[in-house]
């Protein structure tokens, strides 16, 4: 009342709107009456939190928890996810720009070409390097690099070799260059001792250590099978090309290493900065650049390439959608969570409110009073909210870099994602002010007699409105689902159709509440009084079901797309192995010593099999920009209509031919060699066809080839073009006509053909035919029947570190965990908003409770009512979720789960899915046992003896 006569400003001719004036004087006058009721309005709102603490922590909880998570997850992925600026420090270090290649062609990049786009132009050959020789190492190549750019030219490189310990073969990342040469910062930073300057001296650095190398002393390496001795001379912090630290630090390349990063490259250590002119000039010789001057200040879009530029808009128009569809999301549900606080608040704040009303304030004046709160409220949440989300990060990854010291989070900083805050405090903020705004509204219509005299009745309900929210409903539903049918393009149609869907269920449940008070008559006394009374206040009671809506629609919308998406991959799960055997992948030459070591010392009795793929040593795909021209073997096989050049690697029109070879890697194109006997056990061949397979034979099982009686294959060698990826050169050395033993692929057990392997031969035939075969891997099966989980475990921990094991154990269900995890949190979500909900109730209904003892209500009674007005709001609200989160559930599945293959054999396009899984099982978990459980909480909540006091009639 003090406040309230304080704020008011005594009327005075100034301020009365004479006909025809409207001076500047007068406007002041009333722009500063508007100023003063807020500042009134916003010191009361301050004095209430102060005065009831624990509501405004339960507000604060409503809106804090979701920011919090919301940012949280964006500052961890903008971390996650780094950018030019993270990586500055990671590729360069102190210099001004790495150069990688060159490449034959001339290349056209964006300011950032790891992110923004690169694009070669085949039909544009680059400008020849002078001096430059492609077979030489990085370290010659050094002088002419600096030449063409200026300053100093460090190479370096991101290999991995093994370190030799007892019977072990660990596996080391090694960044390969000479700091000495040039001060190259923060990349590589001598901590104690001294650089290395022969292959014989290498440095270690934490993550090292953290390995197990020793500071001192001598390790020994392997690469490409070939071990060497070297002394640790120093200690050093060092960073690989995408900021994840390194082990050790060596000045010379070990022969055989395998190349991890992005090649041979050049660190420019200089005073002048490489600029955007300096970056397209060196284009021209097939260098790709990466400038610390354009990363910092990039060039505009309309200097980028056209088709570049298109990358560009289409990343950043990206971006932005997710942006304004997230906080969308969290507007709609931030603002049920928080709505039956402010509901509650204004329904307590009714006779404060009347008697402002009685010494003369204007409604214009209460329901800034009742927007005021949720204005300090929600800047006060969402602000803390984002803070405490933040720091969780920031606590978390501090726990993960001490953890693992080789993590990349430990060169990376805190990446504090502004633009994704600067949208979703305001969304936070607002969602607050308009939960508060629809009780506000109804201060209009304020009885002030009838709230003096403690009587509290809602408005008539509204015919007209459950119908216009229920057509609405349904057409946001079916806006939602068309638009996910139709897919890309469609995200604006899916927000505005989700808008809708959710507003029109709620111009629906004061009907709903109607309803169930009319069909209550046949229900006992406590949850009849329960029901009839939620449907005789229903503006105290719509914010509980809408808040309780929300958690369960995001649930339904969440858990249907994950178990979706589990069901895909159980459809197209296809077995590696048999059941019950194991393989272990061997790969390079330093993998397969390491496995073989640990197999020769744990093998458990199992059987082993060498399954090799017929495959050049060299991988194609993997051969750097800058690469030396190399001629590369192949064996092919040619299917009717084609030619031995148009079946090796697949490109433009050539797809239907390149079937199976050496190079054929899509589906299960790879010619594998196995002894005849496990082909026959695999395949369950009949003894004719293992006697033909014996003889020379290859059994075949794809489709188009394997009802050919002979198959004709082709031998050479071709050059990779590295830019367009295309066989050129081809050189055919030998043709062959092999019988083919048909494979029915719908007979034989799944998982018979390891890898990717499409067709088998004995390794004598491969070996006859002068094919060159490769081991990919081990295949291990228990003479007894499957292996078992200890073995399983037992080898797993030998060769973790050396090779992958698997034991084909059929389908593993991945999301049960996060399943169970999603529904614990979604059950406490709902259930601390039905508690917080119901609490604010009862304190609202303190009256009412002191009625029904004063008329001979008994404790359980009572209890029994509290209890029933939890479950009440708890069942409706938990049914409409559902209901409502079926829509964005099942439209999820379109992208989600829908795919686009194309069939070599048809040489057509194929669709699989959408695949559409409704996990009705945990789903009714949820309705039926998180309101059961509120209403047990609520019961025990009631005290024994409610506060007596005198009702007037």
């Amino acid at each position: 009342m003090t406040t309230l006569e304080t704020g008011r400003q005594p009327s005075s001719p100034d301020v009365v709107d004479h006909p025809g004036v409207r001076s500047a004087e007068h406007r002041a006058t009333r722009m500063s009456r508007w100023r003063a009721s807020w500042r009134v309005a916003l010191r009361m709102a301050r004095r209430d939190l102060r005065r009831h603490k624990g509501r405004a922590v339960l507000v604060f909880l409503m809106v804090a928890i979701p920011v919090g998570l919301l940012a949280g997850a964006a500052t961890l992925g903008a971390t996650e996810q780094t950018d030019a600026a993270d990586l500055v420090t990671a590729r360069m270090g102190s210099g001004q720009a790495l150069l990688q290649g060159p490449v034959d062609a001339r290349v056209a990049q964006a300011p950032d070409p790891n992110r923004g786009g690169l694009d070669y132009g085949s039909d544009n050959a680059a400008t020849p390097v002078p001096g430059f020789q492609r077979d030489a190492d990085p370290a010659t190549n050094a002088a002419s690099v600096a030449r063409l750019v200026g300053g100093t030219a460090v190479p370096v490189m991101d290999v991995e070799v093994r370190w030799v310990t007892g019977d072990r073969r660990v596996r080391v990342s090694a960044l390969v260059t000479d700091p000495r040469s040039a001060d190259l910062g923060d990349k590589a930073r001598l901590t104690g001792g001294r650089w290395g300057s022969t292959a014989a001296e290498v440095v270690v650095t934490p993550a090292g250590r953290a390995k197990g190398l020793p500071a001192s002393g001598s390790v020994t390496f392997s690469s490409g099978g070939t071990a060497s001795t070297a002394t640790v001379v120093g200690t050093a912090q060092a960073l690989g090309e995408w900021g994840q630290p390194v082990d050790v630090v060596m000045p010379v390349l070990p022969p055989s290493a395998a190349v991890t990063g992005s090649g041979a490259s050049w660190i420019i250590v200089d005073d002048q900065p490489v600029t955007w002119p300096d970056v397209q000039r060196l284009n021209t010789y097939g260098f790709t650049v990466s400038s610390r001057a354009v990363l910092q200040d990039p060039p505009p879009d309309n200097a980028l390439a056209p088709e570049l530029r298109q990358q560009q808009s289409f990343t950043q128009d990206t971006g932005r959608m997710i942006a304004v569809i997230g906080g969308v999301m969290l507007f709609i549900i931030t603002t049920l969570l928080v709505g039956p606080a402010f509901a509650v608040s204004a329904s307590r704040q009714r006779r404060t409110l009347a008697l402002a009303a009685t010494n003369g304030a204007e409604t214009r004046q209460l329901r800034r009073t009742v927007l005021a709160q949720a204005v300090v409220l929600g800047v006060i949440s969402a602000v803390g909210g984002t803070l405490l989300g933040v720091a969780g990060v920031r606590v978390g990854l501090w726990w993960w870099v001490r953890t693992h010291p080789s993590s990349s989070f430990a060169s990376i900083g805190l990446d504090i994602p502004w633009a994704a805050f600067a949208i979703l405090v305001p969304c936070a903020v607002l969602s607050a002010v308009v939960a508060a705004l629809l009780p506000s509204l109804r201060l209009g219509r304020l009885d002030v007699i009838g709230v003096m005299r403690g009587q509290s009745v809602s408005p008539r309900l509204n015919k007209v409105l459950p119908v216009v929210g229920l057509v609405i409903a349904l057409l946001g539903g079916f806006v939602v689902l068309s638009s996910a049918r139709v897919g890309s393009g469609g995200e604006v149609r899916i927000a505005l159709g989700a808008i809708a869907l959710v507003l029109g269920t709620l111009c629906v449940i004061p009907a709903l509440l109607v309803l169930a008070g009319r069909l209550a008559s046949w229900l006992p006394v406590a949850p009849r009084m329960a029901t009839r009374d939620a449907a005789r206040h229903p503006s105290r009671s719509t914010p509980t079901v809408a808040a309780i809506l929300a958690g369960v629609t995001a649930l339904t919308a969440f858990s249907i797309g994950l178990a979706s998406d589990t069901k895909q991959q159980m459809a197209t799960y296809q077995p590696q192995n048999l059941p019950g055997e194991g393989v272990v992948y061997t790969g390079d030459a330093e993998t397969r010593l390491a496995v073989e070591a640990a197999l020769r010392d744990d093998a458990g009795g199992l059987v082993q099999t060498p399954f090799q793929v017929v495959r050049p040593p060299e991988d194609i795909f993997a051969q750097g920009p800058g690469t030396a021209e190399q001629r590369v073997a192949f064996v092919s096989a040619v299917p009717a209509g084609c030619t031995a050049e148009t079946s090796i690697i697949s490109s433009g029109d050539n797809q239907r031919c390149v079937r199976l070879g050496s190079q054929a890697y899509d589906g299960n194109g790879q010619i594998g060699a196995l002894p005849a006997a496990e082909i026959a056990r695999r395949l369950g061949l009949t003894n004719a066809q293992r006697r033909a397979v014996e003889q020379g034979a290859v059994a075949v099982a794809v489709t188009g080839l394997a009802d050919q009686p002979v198959l004709r294959f082709a031998r050479g060698t071709f050059v990779m073009d590295q830019n367009a990826y295309t066989a050129t050169k081809v050189e055919v050395g030998r043709t062959d006509e092999l019988p083919v033993v048909r494979v029915d692929r719908r007979r034989a057990v799944p998982g018979a053909l390891p890898g990717q392997a499409g067709a088998l031969v004995t390794p004598e035939t491969a070996k006859r035919l002068g094919w060159v075969t490769q081991q990919e891997s081990i295949l291990l099966r228990d003479p007894n029947g499957a292996i078992s989980r200890d073995t399983e475990k037992q080898l797993d921990e030998r060769v973790g570190d050396g090779g992958g094991l698997q034991v084909e154990r059929g389908f593993q269900r991945y999301d049960e965990t996060v399943m169970r995890v999603m529904m614990a949190a979604a059950a406490f979500l709902v259930l601390v908003v039905t508690l917080i909900s119901t609490a604010l109730a009862m304190a609202e209904q303190q009256t009412d409770q002191g009625t029904f003892a004063a008329v001979g209500a008994t404790r359980r009674t009572r209890r029994a009512l509290a209890a029933s007005q939890s479950m009440l709001v708890g069942f409706l609200g938990a049914l409409l979720g559902i209901a409502v989160g079926l829509v964005p559930g099942i439209a999820v599945t379109y992208p989600l789960t829908s795919e686009q293959n194309w069939d070599p054999s048809t040489g057509t396009d194929t669709s699989a899915g959408p695949f559409l899984e409704i996990p009705w099982q945990p789903l009714l978990l949820v309705v039926v046992g998180v309101p059961l459980l509120a209403g047990l909480l609520s019961a025990l909540a009631v005290r024994r003896a409610p506060a007596v006091t005198r009702r007037t009639a």
